[in-house]
């Protein structure tokens, strides 16, 4: 080991030490090193290096703050060499940064490595072990738990975390990356809400031993946390404690085939703008937010138990078991609100005739005798509710148009939501879309669920709606029928 700690980018030359891991040549390498050059504090001499830092950061090279920065937002294309970056700059606080002299004797310090998915973690878990199997480091580490965790000789631990902060809880934090930031908040999958929930859990325990944070993303939605970060702090050059890095794939790797930037943007020009040209997606919005909703949630209600008098209504959201979770939503309206009563969640994999049996129960004893549910769903999902005496009706509305319909409801806070935070994740996770033909959209991102929320808004519709009743007016002294909206 080096006696004293030494500068990332000499450890990314250095033989001994990363240099393997990029096989002991920088050259595509050398804009990754200005970026980190102005990440850790590290003067950018060249007139290149400072023209790519205004074309990346819009900000003057010279006046950076010569510690580095404590936080920083890296949005950067796909296959640009992200998760290889993220894995370098944890290698290198948790083994050669000297980060364990900010500890008292005895205090365990921790490197975490946060990504939204186990999958992720995975990914980055192999760049880490590449770059600390040369001959130098390997020696420091003293124990290896295969899936997350090396332990340093130091007294530093490393560990690579699946979007949940709590498990920081016991060390001190002393440096902290977070893969794809503008992805974060999977319900099924994440503990955490959203990126802003897990930086700000992360920010304070940094703080204490100045350690740095350092989120690396491509760019997705303009909401949330890295929007707001990027708004702020892109080419601010007062900002002395956050940098963002704003660049294309091709900026950050030339040797990227363009053929293949070619493809993506003749599928989905929107998508590959994003993925590939590193910015914000315009015809993507979030449909509301996540405060708004928790501030329509009766704290400790998990379901408003069926009364007598009252009229309940049901939607469904019935999947084959495998891949796809089932759900099924119970509302009535009081007066304007509507009140959701009752959540059934079958996730996957289950039963769907075992999950529609569960759910023909929960529906006999709110006294309900017919459902409502997806216009798509098998035919088999019709006959099972009909064999436990439930009429299964099919709804003329899809999610998009029962979200749309949902969003005045929330806005006015007229509607009360039960305390499931699943539910709550789900309605914060959905977006508003530009369609093909050019009427807009609500619906889920890619590989999240809304079974949860798609049946919310379909049983409050149902409840909502208005209906036609038959009475008598007397208008210009003669009776005449009319109908009257209720």
């Amino acid at each position: 080991m080096p006696k004293a700690p030494i500068s990332i980018v000499d450890a990314m030359h250095d033989p001994q030490l990363f240099g393997p891991f990029y096989q002991n040549d920088l050259t595509t390498w050398k804009r990754w090193l200005v970026l980190l050059k102005c990440v850790f504090g590290i003067p950018v001499r060249s007139a290149w290096g400072k023209k790519l830092v205004k074309e990346c950061t819009g900000r003057d090279a010279d006046k950076m703050p010569s510690s580095g920065f404590q936080t920083s937002l890296l949005l950067v294309g796909r296959r640009s060499g992200k998760s290889r970056t993220a894995a370098t700059i944890v290698s290198y606080m948790a083994a050669l940064a000297g980060l364990e002299s900010r500890l008292a004797p005895g205090e365990a310090g921790l490197v975490a490595c946060i990504a939204p998915t186990k999958l992720q973690t995975k990914i980055v878990r192999g760049y880490i072990r590449s770059l600390l199997s040369s001959p130098m480091l390997e020696q420091e580490i003293v124990r290896e738990r295969s899936q997350d965790t090396f332990q340093l000789r130091s007294g530093i631990r490393l560990e690579l975390l699946a979007s949940d902060y709590r498990s920081t809880r016991g060390f001190s934090l002393v440096g902290c990356v977070i893969d794809e930031v503008c992805f974060l908040g999977d319900p099924d999958r994440s503990r955490t809400r959203a990126a802003g929930t897990l930086v700000q859990a992360v920010l304070p325990s940094l703080a204490t031993t100045n350690g740095k944070l350092v989120c690396i993303s491509s760019p997705y939605s303009k909401s949330g946390w890295p929007y707001e970060t990027f708004k702020r702090h892109y080419g601010n050059d007062s900002s002395q404690d956050v940098l963002v890095w704003n660049a294309p794939s091709k900026v950050m790797n030339p040797t990227l085939s363009q053929r293949i930037i070619d493809r993506a943007m003749a599928e989905d020009r929107s998508a590959a703008l994003s993925e590939y040209g590193a910015q914000w997606r315009e015809d993507v919005g979030a449909f509301v937010s996540i405060e708004l909703l928790e501030a329509l949630v009766v704290k400790g209600r998990k379901e408003h138990f069926a009364m007598p008098g009252i009229r309940y209504h049901a939607y469904v959201d019935i999947s084959g078991g495998r891949g796809d979770a089932s759900a099924m939503a119970i509302a009535h309206q009081d007066g304007k609100k509507v009140i959701l009563d009752a959540l059934v969640h079958a996730p996957s994999p289950h039963d769907p005739f075992r999950a529609i049996a569960n759910m023909a129960q929960k529906l006999r004893e709110y006294g309900i005798s017919r459902v409502t549910g997806d216009a798509y769903s098998g035919e088999f999902v019709s006959k099972a509710f009909q064999n436990h005496g439930i009429a299964y009706e099919k709804s003329k509305k899809n999610a998009s148009d029962l979200y749309k319909e949902l969003l005045p409801i929330l806005v006015s806070a007229d509607i009360e939501l039960l305390d499931w935070p699943r539910a709550v994740k789900q309605l914060a996770n959905l977006e508003r879309r530009a369609g093909s033909n050019g009427k807009e959209i609500i619906t889920h991102p890619t590989k999240l669920n809304d079974d949860i929320a798609n049946v919310i808004a379909g049983a409050a519709f149902l409840a909502n709606a208005k209906k036609i009743t038959i009475g008598t007016i007397f208008r210009d002294s003669k009776p005449r029928q009319f109908g009257v909206l209720t």
